[in-house]
């Protein structure tokens, strides 16, 4: 997964829980789950800036990219 795709998936999540918050209300179990894929695709953005932040100073080993690919396809 590329960043773009990374970045319109969350926009995509981000929507979701929206709407769905809006005809179900805050509590419900179902914006909990929605919030939580949410809150993992978040995660992975974190992760994959960091670690490009780090390559990018560091100029990393090709198998750390390859674990960098990795985390994205999850």
């Amino acid at each position: 997964m590329k960043l773009k795709e990374l970045e319109d998936c969350i926009e995509e999540k981000r929507k979701e829980l929206n709407d769905l918050a809006k005809e179900v209300g805050l509590k419900d179990r179902q914006v909990l789950t929605k919030s939580m894929e949410l809150d993992r695709l978040l995660n992975l953005y974190s992760d994959w800036k960091y670690s490009y932040h780090k390559q990018s100073i560091s100029k990393t080993s090709p198998v750390r990219e390859k674990q960098h690919e990795f985390a994205l396809s999850y």
